[in-house]
């Protein structure tokens, strides 16, 4: 049986980003935690048929970005990112289907960008980026690093980006 997420009301300005929330898993709310989870198992789970846990350990020690509907009762979109033997990496980056191409994955990029620059965490981002979004990525600022690879199941670009 395929669960669909509700269409979530949001706000139609273009410049979300003061609403965009970065949060360490330690102070995210259990209904943060709820809307982080739901809308990467709709993205990554029901939507793309992956079939690796969604959940993982890395989640623990994340930063989770994320943005609320306007009622804050579900996530328009939510991502990631942690630091993994002293490379900070970004990863599940996920839009709902009906709040997708308005600029929202670029803003939660920027906060991303924003938070690790402020915070002085490092000066390079990484991420595994699926094949099919490696143009997303590319016009946001990051580049390949090295060959192509499959990871659950689906083929991945390495990218990075320098922050200054």
């Amino acid at each position: 049986m395929k669960r669909a997420l509700p269409t979530v009301k949001y706000s139609k300005k273009k410049d979300l980003s003061q609403d965009i929330q970065v949060k360490h898993f330690s102070e995210l709310s259990a209904r943060e935690v709820f809307c982080i989870s739901r809308i990467r198992d709709e993205v990554f789970v029901s939507e793309q048929q992956i079939t690796v846990p969604e959940l993982d350990d890395q989640d623990l020690d994340a930063y989770h970005v994320f943005l609320l509907n306007e009622e804050a009762t579900d996530s328009l979109a939510a991502a990631r990112f942690f630091n993994d033997d002293g490379r900070y990496y970004i990863g599940r980056v996920a839009v709902q289907k009906s709040a997708r191409h308005r600029g929202i994955a670029s803003q939660l990029l920027r906060a991303i960008e924003q938070y690790v620059s402020e915070n002085q965490l490092t000066t390079e981002l990484y991420l595994h980026a699926q094949a099919s979004a490696r143009d997303f990525y590319l016009a946001n600022g990051y580049h390949d690093v090295g060959p192509v690879f499959m990871e659950a199941g689906i083929p991945h670009q390495m990218m990075v980006k320098s922050i200054a």
